[in-house]
């Protein structure tokens, strides 16, 4: 059986569906989905006004949820008005969850350039909106684990999902202590990522979920195109290989981890 054959329902805990339709490929990625398997998706807010768009997404697509998000890469901290504007998206009955937020050191022309201090600024302001609306949050860390822990731990009282995880095993164990499930996207694919192969056989069978980060990140064997939501189940197989276990198992235990987390309601089995 194919990975695009329908078997357990799976989740694509974290996609962005306006930058594919931006791309024109909101078709074929719901079209992916359905193809294989995959019954919910989660797309991922960037700032005030992508998150609103991805509004529109859930309010049009049964299967889509959104969250409600302040990129890092974003120049400063939401300002009074704008942290008013995510507060009122956050109450949405489709709005599951706050992210993407975190922290991303890895400056380069070109990619981003915000500083360490407004990224935190933002991050704490992000956390604080999660706490009050008792929602997870999706995190960004590249390569900025323990400035992320940091401000996690400051908010303890929060979890969430570590979002497109690029630690090693050592690292998963310290998220999930924290109180946060790993999100293992189409990196564990790739060559030269044996910390995060590592990770995910490591740990239990409830502390991990699947993502695409569509349409970035595309899986083997789905690389050099754009990724979409369906291609979770490549990811979700290569976990599966990695833990030693059948595919129907790592889509039943990612899926039940993930709406746990985000509140989402159960699937047909």
């Amino acid at each position: 059986m194919t990975e695009t054959a329908v078997r357990r329902p799976l989740v694509d805990t974290h996609c962005h569906l306006v930058l594919l339709d931006e791309r024109g490929l909101l078709h074929a990625a719901l079209e992916s989905a359905a193809e294989a398997g995959v019954e919910q998706i989660v797309s991922v807010g960037l700032n005030l006004e992508d998150s609103d768009l991805n509004r529109l997404m859930a309010e049009a697509h049964d299967n889509v949820w959104f969250t409600v998000g302040w990129h890092p890469h974003e120049r400063h901290a939401p300002d009074a008005a704008q942290l008013h504007a995510l507060d009122e998206l956050l109450a949405h009955p489709r709005a599951v969850a706050v992210g993407e937020i975190g922290i991303d050191l890895f400056f380069r022309p070109g990619y981003h350039d915000t500083p360490l201090d407004e990224q935190r600024r933002a991050m704490h302001a992000m956390l604080d909106l999660a706490a009050a609306h008792a929602k997870p949050v999706a995190v960004h860390d590249r390569n900025a684990h323990e400035e992320v822990l940091e401000v996690l731990r400051s908010h303890a009282h929060v979890g969430g999902v570590m979002h497109c995880f690029s630690g090693d095993a050592a690292f998963a164990r310290r998220c999930v202590a924290a109180g946060y499930a790993v999100s293992f996207s189409g990196i564990i694919t790739f060559p030269r990522s044996e910390p995060q192969q590592a990770a995910a056989r490591s740990l239990g069978d409830n502390d991990y979920v699947v993502e695409t980060d569509s349409p970035f990140l595309a899986p083997v064997p789905h690389r050099g195109r754009p990724n979409l939501p369906g291609y979770v189940a490549a990811t979700a197989a290569a976990v599966a290989a990695l833990r030693g276990v059948d595919p129907d198992t790592v889509r039943e235990q990612s899926t039940a981890t993930a709406q746990r987390v985000f509140g989402l309601p159960g699937t047909r089995r």
